[in-house]
Order: C-alpha cells, then sequence, then structure tokens
C-alpha cells in the first residue's frame, strides 16, 4: 500500500513538472526558477533548469529528488547521510520533452491567483501510441511570469487510494532565473548506495502511519473543497 502511494505522489509530481514545462501562448514558458511548490498541506522547496527539476520533500528528512525530462532517471539524495541513489522510472510519466507526447489545451477564462494575472486551461496530455490513456487537468499560467504555470490541478487515479482523484499542486515565492548548476548536481563526497531503503537509514525514513493518515485526511478536504 505504502509503494503505490508513492508511486501515485510521484507520477502527480512529475505531472505537474510536466504542465510546468508546457509553452504559453506566446512562448515558452521561463525555465529557470526556484519557488516552494505546496500540494497536501505540505511546502517543498523546488528548483527548474533547462529540463532538470530538484524538489525536496518535507515528510522524508533532507531528501531530494532529482529528475531530467527525456533521460528516465531518477536520482534520490540524503543530505543528513550524504548518500545518493540512482534508478530508473520502472512506469514512464509524460515529460514535456517527449515527442512522442500530445498535449492539447484549451482556454477557459482569466484568473487572478496570489496577485499574479493568469490565463485559466484545461489540458489533456498523452502518448501519441497510447491516444486511449489520457491524463486530463487544468492550469493557471501566470501572465506576469512569462506564462509559467502557478497553479495545477491533475486527475491522478492512483490518488483515489488517498481519499480523491485529483491532485493540487501550486507554486509560491516564485524567483526566476535563481537555479543553478551545482542544484542538480551529486556532491564529490556524496556515498552511491544500493537502495532506497540504504539511502533512509537514519535519514527519518518513510513517513509512519500517523503521517499516512494526515495525508489522506488532507486528500479528502481538498476533495470536498
Amino acid at each position: 500500500m505504502k509503494k503505490e502511494i508513492y508511486r501515485g505522489w510521484f507520477r502527480g509530481l512529475v505531472l505537474f513538472l510536466f504542465a510546468v514545462g508546457c509553452a504559453s501562448e506566446t512562448a515558452a514558458p521561463p525555465s529557470n526558477f526556484t519557488a516552494k511548490m505546496v500540494t497536501m498541506g505540505m511546502e517543498m522547496p523546488m528548483a527548474k533548469m533547462g529540463t532538470k527539476s530538484r524538489v525536496e520533500n518535507p515528510m522524508m528528512n533532507g531528501v531530494v529528488t532529482i529528475t531530467e525530462a527525456g533521460s528516465g532517471k531518477v536520482i534520490m539524495m540524503s543530505t543528513v547521510n550524504k548518500t545518493y541513489f540512482e534508478q530508473t522510472k520502472q512506469e514512464q510519466a509524460l515529460e514535456m520533452d517527449d515527442p512522442a507526447v500530445t498535449v492539447e489545451k484549451t482556454k477557459t477564462g482569466s484568473e487572478t491567483l496570489d496577485g499574479h494575472p493568469c490565463v485559466k486551461y484545461d489540458i489533456v496530455m498523452y502518448k501519441k501510441d497510447k491516444p486511449e490513456e489520457k491524463y486530463r487537468g487544468r492550469v493557471w499560467e501566470a501572465t506576469d511570469l512569462g506564462g509559467l504555470a502557478i497553479r495545477n490541478e491533475m486527475d491522478v487515479p492512483e490518488a483515489k487510494q488517498m481519499g480523491g482523484g485529483t491532485v493540487v499542486m501550486e507554486l509560491k515565492e516564485v524567483k526566476l532565473g535563481t537555479a543553478t548548476a551545482s542544484m542538480f548536481e551529486v556532491p564529490a563526497d556524496y556515498r552511491k548506495v544500493g537502495s532506497t531503503m540504504e539511502l533512509m537509514a537514519g535519514a527519518g525514513g518513510y513517513p509512519g502511519p500517523d503521517d499516512i493518515e494526515k495525508m489522506k485526511e488532507m486528500m479528502q478536504n481538498m476533495r470536498e473543497e
């Protein structure tokens, strides 16, 4: 069950980062920024630079996840243990740089979020060779941030295991042009390990039962709003 929950959360995260990189009406959105990503009541520091993304999960003490669109690889680092683990995604989520992916956007209106004027879109994403497997959602692109998507609602089937079928993520405190290359590199003094369990040992570990119940409750509250 725990593995399935993380798979659902991670897929929602990847889809969110995909939507962040979707082209706006006028031009490609900013590809270099730092922000706080808010989802399920959690604030996660994140950064994006080109095709690379970095996210820190506060529920996993000191654990940083780095992904690169198109590579299929994920790097997890523990800043507590100074260790890292590389893995290949078993299930490839949609990625913005994949030419095999189709994105359909329909403008549905305009709104202001956190003081940012936004254009709202319905989006549908799918692989060209699997048009029947569609992911649907909604994005709010901030026109004063170059078309960056600062709110995303993705309908993720796996999220139903946590009390709701829609993953909502927002970007707060966006700072354009502040990501640096070193944020996406493994420090030279970090030791490579062979599993996520070894990475987590002594670093706070996975969320416990109370944390999982709290996550379920937050998802249920989001569903009712």
